[in-house]
């Protein structure tokens, strides 16, 4: 019970409900699904995007958001969008993806929004004109300001941008406020910047334009137990959904994030060429941990890639450059 933050101070101080949500306002975000749902008798700035990622560029948006609600008065949320556009236009064509949609509802509340609306972008919806998009918009009863990136599009064929936005509320005292265009040791940041640099396996890029390390959760899952029956270093299996972004395979330094805490470990994510694997999987090793997790959801935090995945000769070849492997892992993440 008392692991949980939130419980504890609702214990102790169980009248006020501004000091819970101060301390913790990622517990009080609201969600929503429809135009329907969002406040009518409350002032709101929306920032407005995919978000996928809620990397540094996205940040600017969303601090744009925060100053904009804090001038008007009013309370910042976010729309957005799930699943990806392209899931709905192109089902055959995959976008993987840098977050699920309750990784990114978990970013918006830590960036300090007070709900999130992902609306489902179905082919009729897709096919409105942007147009049909601002009126919707414009007669939202609380809205009082907008926020978007630079880049931001809507409508069919993505014919509205940010001019657009500007443009069309000018005149009715709603304000917005656009970013521009995030840039990092001379790239500029976006998802699909992002997203390349993973599936490069180019771990500490992609670090940089995202503001963190790149995570993946998931669940536990048994496999096939080469790592403790064989190898003598048991390790944790973690499920993943099809469409996320996964690093190139190979030996990552990882932290593997367990209720609440954070262990350094060492990842191989591939096909297991030395035991003629066919599948791909993602097997942690985690340092210093003994404990049972299967069947729990933890997070796998990739850090920086150690080597490409080999086929060796024997069980006994891998065996002893797993223990290179850990050694250099350790290293590295000492300085993490």
């Amino acid at each position: 019970f008392f692991r949980d933050p939130v419980s504890l101070v609702s214990l102790l101080f169980p009248e006020a409900s501004f000091i819970r949500k101060k301390c913790f306002p990622e517990a009080f975000m609201e969600i929503y699904h429809s135009w329907e749902e969002l406040p009518k008798t409350k002032k709101f700035v929306l920032a407005m995007g995919f978000f996928d990622g809620c990397h540094r560029g996205h940040e600017e948006v969303l601090r744009l958001t925060r100053e904009l609600a804090a001038k008007v008065d009013a309370i910042p949320g976010v729309l957005t969008f799930w699943p990806h556009p392209m899931a709905v236009l192109a089902p055959k064509v995959q976008v993987p993806l840098l977050q699920s949609r309750e990784e990114k509802a978990e970013s918006m509340a830590k960036a300090g929004m007070a709900f999130t609306l992902f609306l489902r972008p179905d082919k009729k919806f897709l096919q409105e004109g942007p147009e049909e998009f601002l009126e919707k918009l414009e007669s939202l009863p609380g809205l009082s300001g907008l926020a978007a990136g630079e880049n931001f599009t809507f409508g069919r064929q993505a014919k509205g941008n940010s001019r657009l936005l500007k443009e069309w509320f000018l005149f009715k005292k709603i304000p917005v406020s656009v970013a521009g265009l995030t840039e990092e040791e001379g790239k500029t940041v976006s998802s699909t910047a992002i997203r390349q640099l993973i599936q490069q396996g180019q771990m500490k890029e992609a670090a940089c334009l995202l503001g963190r390390n790149y995570t993946l959760q998931g669940d536990v899952v048994h496999g096939f137990h080469r790592g403790h029956d064989i190898l003598g270093f048991p390790t944790a299996n973690l499920s993943f959904a099809e469409d996320r972004v996964l690093p190139k395979d190979g030996v990552y330094a990882t932290f593997a994030q367990i209720d609440g805490r954070r262990y350094p470990s060492i990842t191989n994510i591939g096909k297991n060429p030395t035991f003629e694997g066919k599948q791909r999987t993602i097997e942690t090793f985690i340092f210093h941990f003994d404990s049972n997790i299967y069947g729990k959801s933890f997070t796998l935090e990739w850090v920086e890639r150690i080597r490409g995945e080999i086929r060796f000769p024997s069980p006994e070849a891998l065996a002893a450059q797993i223990q290179k492997d850990i050694q250099r892992a350790e290293k590295i993440l000492e300085r993490r």
